[in-house]
């Protein structure tokens, strides 16, 4: 398992995630308290910001994840994605149930 192990290279992009919302963080409190002696730890704060954002999109050209539009959606509508996976479950139960169903009807 090495730098071509998937779950690695997902993990590479979730702690690049991390640590842009760790700067994120950094950059509202520099922006809220914000005076001209702050203007040099602020330019500082927003190279950091772009130089991982950099980084985080070199990460994930390498992973191959794919993530359904549903589940992007669900998030944007401030959702938990699980509702997907399980709404995607419940249906292939139901599913199962009807095709059993008549499987045991033509027996």
């Amino acid at each position: 398992a090495g730098a071509d192990d998937p779950m690695q290279k997902l993990n590479q992009v979730s702690n690049s995630i991390q640590k842009t919302l760790g700067l994120i963080h950094q950059l509202y409190l520099t922006v809220s308290t914000f005076n001209a002696a702050f203007q040099m730890p602020l330019l500082q704060r927003i190279n950091g910001l772009v130089a991982e954002l950099d980084n985080m999109v070199k990460l994930a050209e390498k992973c191959n994840i794919q993530v359904p539009m549903e589940v992007v959606n669900l998030i944007d509508d401030g959702k938990n994605p699980d509702e997907f996976t399980r709404d995607i479950l419940n249906n292939c139960i139901a599913k199962n149930q009807i095709t059993k169903g008549k499987t045991d009807a033509l027996k």
